[in-house]
């Protein structure tokens, strides 16, 4: 009875490990990913959703959408607010967590429940217990590619990341914009 105990816990582990090392594959590709994505955010009882595109290559990812862009690297996020006609600097404390660490494979707050294979895709349960977060994260069973990251922040903060389109390529570019005339907010101690 214990050694199809073992072999059953030792499934599961590496079962889940092998999912989420897929899914950091893709998002890691040495190519780049481009990540085409649907946002929405319902905190207390507002909802808001925007589509944007997730570009990662290199420790570089960035989010882009009509009214923002943001940066990641480096532990530091620089967000360029295009409504306000602002840049803010800021940087991101090594035990806090964000979804950033979630897509950089940076698992030190996070705890991975065993994965659930539905159909073509593999749900994999995770939570950060530090900030009372639990989510999944869903990705295609053959190659990795994200399909759906969601979570919620104790009762009140449910995010759901829908990935619309997905691609491993190396020939797209970052956006950049002109922000010379914007005003500058470093948050950074």
């Amino acid at each position: 009875m214990k050694p199809f105990f073992f072999f059953f816990f030792a499934k599961i582990v590496i079962s889940q490990n092998l999912a989420f090392e897929r899914f950091q594959d893709y998002v890691k590709s040495p190519k780049g990913c481009v990540l085409s994505i649907e946002f929405k955010q319902s905190f207390y009882d507002k909802i808001s959703v925007s589509n944007g595109v997730f570009y990662k290559k290199g420790e570089t990812y960035i989010f882009d959408n009509q009214e923002q862009c943001v940066k990641y690297e480096n532990q530091q996020i620089k967000t360029i607010n295009k409504i306000n006609k602002q840049v803010i600097f800021d940087s991101i404390e090594k035990n806090n967590a964000t979804i950033f660490d979630i897509l950089s494979g940076n698992n030190q707050n996070l705890f991975f429940h065993p994965p659930k294979t539905q159909k073509e895709q593999i749900n994999i349960p995770f939570e950060i217990k530090l900030w009372g977060i639990e989510g999944s994260i869903w990705v295609n069973v053959i190659d990795g590619s994200p399909k759906k990251i969601s979570f919620t922040q104790d009762e009140d903060i449910k995010v759901d990341i829908n990935i619309l389109s997905s691609t491993n390529d190396s020939s797209f570019s970052f956006p950049i914009y002109n922000v010379m005339d914007y005003e500058v907010i470093n948050l950074i101690e």
